[in-house]
């Protein structure tokens, strides 16, 4: 498959042809984007003494939130959709790490126990802001189509457009998160892979969330060998306080944190995904993963009420156009 080192054109930002997967983008975007900004400024600051968590025993369930319930700090904030993903954000700042290494152990750590949301597959969005110099910084991480792909790929059955290997585009996430760690990281990244390979490989428990995403699945998860092997163990779907196994995903997180994004883009990792996916009728090849480049931009900035926003570049202007209006 070859050797190419891509470490460094990862950095690039080549012109590709992009098909947007806009309900999975923006997905993570909310569990990537809103922790990153919620503290990457207040993380610099160094000594993170106070730094709180909330609600233990309750990370999913539904509950009336009061006062008591939220979470103050002069330092940082994590903020994921999943409780324990949180406070594995919150573990690396006490260890002197910066927001970004935050948010790439807590991106992964939702890759694993909510994987209908996030995950190694694939993409999003970030934006960093310094609190030395107040700039931004935008990472386009999102999903690329193939170059296999084309305008007419989905006339004989529009299903495939959102299901299905066909659907899948080239995997920005892992060369997103690794890019930001290069520019800002100041732990090991193996260290930030860890926490999730540790649930992956050693379980964890199904939260409602996840619970409810199985049981609506139920029949697809039934007839794909992986999924029924990790979602339904001896034939039994698993349910809300159940004790999840996914081995294969750790054994590939543990290739990533020895490996780095090479393991994925160029590297076993990489190669087990597209036999996986080409044998599923999908168009995916290893010289889409060895292409693939992330897009590193200034982020547009609005001021409103006198406050700053910050949001993505390009294509992302209408979203925040109308979260303006919205405002307003």
């Amino acid at each position: 498959m070859g050797n190419k080192d891509i470490e460094f054109p990862l950095m690039g930002s080549d012109d590709f042809a992009r098909r947007k997967r806009w309900s999975r983008a923006l997905w993570l975007l909310l569990g990537i984007i809103f922790i990153a900004i919620a503290f990457v400024g207040l993380a610099l600051q160094g000594d993170l003494k106070f730094l709180g968590v909330r609600n233990e025993g309750k990370y999913n369930e539904r509950i009336q939130f009061t006062n008591s319930d939220i979470v103050e700090s002069q330092k940082a904030v994590v903020a994921a959709d999943d409780g324990r993903c949180s406070e594995i954000g919150i573990s690396i700042l006490k260890m002197g790490g910066h927001a970004v290494d935050a948010t790439v152990a807590t991106a992964l750590c939702l890759g694993v126990v909510n994987p209908m949301s996030s995950g190694i597959g694939g993409g999003g969005f970030m934006v960093v802001l310094s609190s030395s110099t107040s700039d931004a910084q935008a990472f386009d991480l999102r999903e690329t189509a193939p170059a296999a792909a084309s305008q007419n790929m989905y006339d004989n059955n529009a299903k495939t457009k959102s299901e299905g290997a066909l659907s899948m585009g080239v995997p920005g996430e892992i060369a997103g998160l690794h890019v930001a760690w290069l520019k800002y990281g100041r732990l090991p990244w193996k260290t930030l892979v860890e926490p999730a390979i540790k649930f992956a490989k050693q379980g964890f428990e199904v939260f409602p969330y996840l619970g409810s995403a199985i049981a609506n699945n139920a029949e697809k998860i039934k007839t794909d060998p992986g999924l029924r092997q990790i979602y339904a163990p001896k034939g039994k779907l698993l349910k809300a306080g159940d004790i999840c196994y996914n081995v294969e995903l750790g054994n590939s997180l543990e290739a990533v944190a020895e490996q780095g994004h090479k393991a994925f883009y160029n590297g076993k990792v990489g190669e087990k995904l597209v036999e996986d996916v080409r044998k599923a009728g999908g168009i995916l090849t290893m010289e889409d993963l060895r292409n693939y480049r992330v897009d590193v931009t200034d982020a547009v900035a609005v001021n409103v009420m006198g406050y700053r926003i910050l949001g993505m570049p390009a294509s992302f202007k209408l979203e925040l156009l109308g979260f303006l209006w919205c405002v307003f």
